[in-house]
């Protein structure tokens, strides 16, 4: 990650894709595997759905026609946690989920900090420079991470994201020089994806 002045205008926050239901709850396993790129069976990858997403999420971020939609922009910078030896990230579900807008803008996505080092990567976003950057974070993190940002005052954070949401964005906008507003954004990228959002409470 580059260590700048300023903090990102806007940082949007999604967990990662779709995956495979945890094998008590699995019906069948050939049904709700989850697939690598080359569509080989793997467990700790995405659902097919959760490969969609991926795609999805590179043209909502990207649109090939018409503009973006409103309230967002082009990220400059994308993050995902680090698994330890940086060749096996393409194995982690967050990764996948924004290797599509990766390889469409050609960023490489920044993996410095471990799940339960969101502290230190609020900390370090802070001084990454203008412009926008999109994170992809395992969801039972993403509170965490979101209340370690600086805030507007008075400003509540679900406090939990949950299990059954794959659908909605977390955006933080910078409004003044050192603290982010918040609001969510429902994707509306796949058939089944709702339009609310994830509830304070």
């Amino acid at each position: 990650m580059s260590h700048q002045s300023a903090p990102p205008d806007v940082i949007y926050i999604i967990r990662h894709g779709e995956k495979p239901e945890e094998p008590a709850h699995r019906r069948s396993a050939p049904a709700n595997s989850g697939v690598d790129y080359q569509g080989n069976q793997d467990e700790h990858s995405l659902l097919p759905r959760g490969w969609q997403r991926s795609g999805a999420l590179a043209a909502l971020f990207d649109p090939t026609w018409g503009p973006l939609r409103p309230g967002l922009r082009v990220p400059r910078m994308l993050v995902s946690p680090s698994y330890g030896e940086r060749s096996k990230a393409g194995r982690h579900r967050t990764h996948q989920t924004i290797s599509g807008i990766s390889e469409r803008l050609g960023i490489a996505i920044a993996a410095d900090f471990a799940q339960g080092q969101e502290p230190e990567l609020a900390a370090a976003l802070a001084r990454s420079g203008p412009g926008a950057v999109l994170i992809c974070w395992d969801h039972t993190h993403i509170p965490a991470l979101a209340t370690a940002l600086p805030l507007v005052h008075d400003t509540v954070i679900p406090k939990a994201w949950p299990a059954d949401r794959f659908d909605v964005i977390w955006a933080f906008t910078l409004v003044a020089s050192d603290a982010y507003s918040f609001a969510q954004v429902p994707q509306l990228l796949l058939s089944g994806d709702r339009d609310t959002v994830i509830a304070v409470g």
